[in-house]
């Protein structure tokens, strides 16, 4: 009974496996052959020559090799030979072949046929003579046809018939190739091709328009349109000859020893010295650059249920070419470090790389522009921008080259008035010229004039943007400010302290959205909105923001490039959700390295057709919303073995298990290949786990001294693009127990131990009472211990651990409880920011040891300054202190940071690199609210930021309070 339950299972199973292995579409006709995602399988074969590729029922891939069969399903590949599999008499495989029944047929050099079921290779009989088996394949009929050493064998119902003259087919001879139509018809290659159908053949030869009568090669279209490879080129069948077709006249001449047809209407070309070649809609194209495939022979090609494209040569192994959402695109080049990405408006797509200069997007590749690289001063691009009159300004490391319409360059440096020579941004100047941010500050330059708008601060710009109103946006390495007539503000915001802006992206509604070194940032009609955790970012960089016009947002990041709806972040501004979350791409979806390069202006741009171009650290990434197709496929799910206390069990028949079982392995797997790094799974033993688990590394679950009793395990597998196979695979087995596992063992012992449980009881009373007295002397006494240490990690957490003195963090708790304090009694409460004057040139001059000792000794001297009064100073970031004083009006709180300022001065600690005074000092910002009037403790900060920016602006060195 338990048996054909087990049998039933199995049915279903291939029933489901049979509806998950629907096919889907091929490699996409529009993509360069150079654009697919590209996997050299190189050594892991057990040979390097594979002669025939088939897919299984249950999804596995197989593969003939002369040093063995090979199976592969996702992970490693599994090896069959003699050694662990005795009834093959050779390792020499030559051809595989899937049937419609689950099994696998396996011809061999002089070890003839096998077929493989579950586990079990078993030798098929064959007619005398028949050694070798070249070729397998199935009619429509359900017959099978071989190609061997004696000849063409057709087998019905299992029995093997020989095939010659009287069959209409040639003497014997060697028969290099044979493919099955779907109108019922054979076609084999031989000295011509043998063409069967309805129990009469027919040759083909140079009379009949062959290119040549050495036929290399067959295959069958998506029409059923026949094709052969011969030794003068290709050729297809159509109203009773062979023809060539002239968009594929380049491979006239040419040896063809493989080509396939997929079934979205490609056809495939393997010529000898010109790599890998494609013809559908009657388009032609070749590509010689994939790794391992430059001289190399193609001897069999497959296309798999999901669209991949195997291939495989006669020495360098195995290769995959799979559907990818992103397309990555490299050069020819010493670097392929994309910097910088802009399309002149309807014209090239230039590229800026570090360390490779310029390059432009030409046929599906990076070409270097030579002839402008050799005008450059410097090879590192940091960004690339247009201007109206058709000039390519170009930013690097030494300055700014701009090159006229007929691409001759005129470089800016330090020599023309230029702040600095590392050059990060550009954007265009409505006054004419462009504005251009350097480390040291912005300059626009117009015709050969440099114009220094905005010195540094100490701050290096990384984007910059002018506004409709004529409103210069800057982005710096820690903040965001406005030039507007010459007035540098912090853009009616609070300046983004300690964040980088890297990206400045404007929408039709009026808003800026901001690319940040913590996530996006928007700014609309004064208010800012910080979309980071809660859209997913835990401080990830953002480099550039860009719109796909379907109600979507792009970037990229450090994790990949990344895409989020515009309609979440409304839903979030609404509060209708607590969270969005960001649907990341990465190596598994067509990037060869999933870091995006950023940290200047222009690292992506949208091209006119559409497309979003993202630079990465391996290669520019071409995104385009109109082709994100995705892998609709389920993978099929197969548990494929069961280790017991290391023994390896087949699982088909693993009914009972045991006694004695103490390590269960499970190995399973779902066989998608599009990114099989990608797949998922989840499995779960049922008897034993109550919730599935996830998969964390391997494909495998492992359990350790189960209880006997019956189980039932499950496994679900999903692919790259998270379609799981609910179905999945499942296994049913039962744990045998030992003696002393047995109902009536136990039952035995459970009477023998209420007897003992009786005396135990009462002895266990007496010495519980004793135990309880020691007991809690001893917690009384850890309890104190605990409270102490309590109180030390409270101290510990609420400290800067360079200066001693509070942290930001207990500075804002403190801020808030006092803030709360003073609205309920309607008190002032008052806040003093200070900031140590040229901070960053002490630590040039003394170095970061010298400055950290600075730090400290100014917080001892504002802790000492603040002793008898009830307030709190804290270290409130780098080189910023900030003080919190209870019930302090306006002019107390001003009184305060003057004698604060003068206490710094007292200190007379030296300073050789200021040009405030020769000692260290320090400006302050005061300010005074009364909570119970309105407002919040950030417009209390903001206010003291406020003065303290005017006190820095007027000469540093003083206190003022805010307005």
């Amino acid at each position: 009974m338990f048996l054909d339950a087990r049998r039933a299972s199995a049915l279903l199973a291939g029933a489901l496996c049979a509806l998950l292995l629907l096919p889907a579409h091929a490699l996409e006709a529009r993509r360069a052959i150079g654009q697919f995602t590209h996997v050299w399988y190189e050594n892991q074969l057990p040979q390097g020559t594979v002669l025939s590729i088939a897919q299984q029922a249950d999804g596995a891939i197989w593969l003939a090799t002369y040093g063995g069969l090979a199976r592969y399903s996702g992970d490693t590949f599994e090896t069959i030979d003699p050694r662990v599999a005795p009834a093959l008499k050779s390792s020499a495989i030559t051809a595989v072949s899937a049937d419609r029944n689950g099994g696998l047929w396996v011809g061999t050099l002089n070890g003839g046929l096998y077929r493989r079921q579950g586990r079990t290779l078993e030798p098929v009989p064959m007619p005398d003579g028949v050694e070798s088996v070249f070729g397998i394949v199935g009619d429509t009929a359900g017959g099978l046809w071989l190609t061997t050493n004696a000849g063409v064998v057709r087998m019905v119902n299992g029995r093997p018939r020989l095939l010659g003259d009287t069959d209409g087919f040639p003497p014997r001879g060697f028969y290099r190739a044979i493919v099955a139509d779907r109108a019922g018809g054979i076609w084999i290659a031989a000295d011509g091709v043998v063409h069967w159908r309805d129990g009469h053949a027919r040759l083909y030869d140079e009379r009949d328009g062959l290119p040549s009568n050495a036929v290399y090669s067959l295959a069958v279209d998506a029409s059923d349109t026949a094709w052969v490879g011969t030794q003068a080129g290709p050729a297809f069948f159509r109203d009773g000859r062979f023809q060539r077709d002239p968009h594929a006249a380049a491979l006239d001449g040419r040896r063809i020893y493989s080509l396939y047809g997929d079934r979205d209407g490609s056809v495939w070309f393997a010529p000898l010295d010109m790599g890998l070649c494609r013809l559908v809609a009657g388009d032609f194209s070749c590509d010689n650059t994939l790794a391992g495939l430059q001289g190399e022979t193609v001897r069999s090609m497959f296309e798999d249920r999901e669209g991949n494209l195997w291939i495989g040569t006669t020495s360098s192994g195995l290769h995959r070419l799979s559907p990818s959402k992103l397309v990555t695109v490299t050069g020819q080049m010493v670097s392929n470090a994309v910097r910088a990405v802009h399309q002149v408006p309807g014209g090239p797509l230039w590229v800026g790389t570090d360390g490779a200069g310029l390059s432009r997007y030409t046929g599906s590749a990076l070409q270097p522009a030579a002839d402008y690289n050799r005008q450059l001063p410097s090879q590192l691009v940091r960004a690339i921008l247009s201007d109206a009159q058709g000039q390519l300004w170009v930013a690097g490391t030494e300055g700014v080259t701009r090159f006229d319409a007929r691409g001759q360059a005129r470089t800016f440096g330090l020599a023309d008035g230029l702040p600095g020579t590392i050059v990060f941004a550009f954007a265009p100047a409505r006054q004419g010229g462009m504005w251009t941010g350097t480390l040291q500050g912005v300059a626009r330059i117009d015709g050969t004039r440099v114009e220094v708008v905005e010195g540094t601060r100490g701050d290096d710009t990384r984007a910059l943007y002018e506004d409709a109103d004529g409103r210069l946006w800057i982005g710096l390495r820690s903040g965001l400010r406005c030039l507007t007539r010459g007035t540098v503000d912090t853009c009616g915001t609070d300046g983004l302290p300690g964040t980088s802006v890297f990206a400045f992206h404007p929408a039709a509604d009026g808003s800026l959205w901001l690319g940040t070194s913590v996530g996006i940032v928007r700014v609309r009609d004064g208010k800012v909105t910080r979309y980071l955790e809660r859209a997913g970012f835990h401080g990830d960089a953002v480099f550039a923001l860009l719109d796909d016009d379907r109600g979507n947002v792009w970037f990229s990041s450090n994790r990949g490039i990344g895409r989020l709806p515009r309609a979440g972040f409304a839903a979030l501004d609404r509060g209708e959700v607590r969270q969005i979350a960001p649907h990341w791409y990465g190596t598994s979806d067509g990037m060869l390295n999933a870091q995006g390069n950023g940290a200047s202006q222009t690292p992506a741009d949208r091209s006119d057709d559409g497309r979003l171009w993202f630079g990465t650290a391996k290669g520019v990434v071409i995104v385009d919303p109109d082709r994100m197709r995705g892998n609709p496929q389920p993978p099929p799910v197969s548990i494929e073995r069961m280790l017991v206390d290391g023994v390896d069990v087949d699982p088909q028949a693993a009914a009972r298990l045991g006694p004695g079982v103490g390590r269960l392995e499970l190995q399973f797997a779902a066989m998608s290949y599009v990114a099989p790094s990608a797949v998922r799974y989840r499995y779960k033993l049922e008897g034993f786990d109550r919730a599935w688990s996830e998969a964390s590394a391997g494909r495998a679950a492992y359990y350790t001294n189960l209880p006997p009793g019956d189980y039932v395990f499950r496994v679900i597998g999903s692919n790259n693009d998270g379609v799981w196979n609910e179905a999945g695979a499942q296994l049913r087995f039962t744990l045998l127990p030992r003696w002393h596992q047995t109902w009536w063992l136990r039952t035995l012992v459970a009477l023998a131990a209420l007897g003992l449980l009786g005396a135990a009881v009462r002895w266990r009373l007496r010495s519980a009472r004793e135990r309880e007295r020691a007991l809690t002397h001893e917690v009384a006494q850890r309890t104190d211990a605990l409270r102490e240490a309590n109180a030390r990690l409270e101290h510990l957490a609420a400290s800067d651990a360079l200066t001693g003195i509070a942290n930001r963090r207990e500075f804002t708790r403190c801020l808030q409880l006092a803030w709360d304090d003073h609205a309920r009694r309607d008190a002032s409460l008052a806040v003093l920011l200070i900031d140590v004057d040229e901070f960053k040139a002490y630590n040039d001059s003394y170095g970061h040891l010298g400055g950290d000792t600075a730090l400290a000794t100014l917080a001892t001297r504002l802790a000492d300054s603040l002793r008898g009064r009830d307030g709190l100073a804290a270290r409130y970031g780098g080189e910023e202190f900030a003080v919190l004083l209870p019930d302090c009006d306006a002019d107390t709180a001003l009184a305060l940071a003057e004698q604060l300022v003068a206490d710094v001065r007292g200190l007379a600690l030296p300073h050789r690199a200021s040009s405030v005074a020769g000692i260290v000092t320090v400006s302050l910002g005061a300010a005074s609210l009364h909570p119970a009037q309105g407002g919040t403790p950030d417009a209390l900060l903001h206010a003291a930021d406020a003065a303290l920016y005017r006190a820095k602006d007027e000469g540093r060195n003083r206190a003022l309070p805010a307005k």
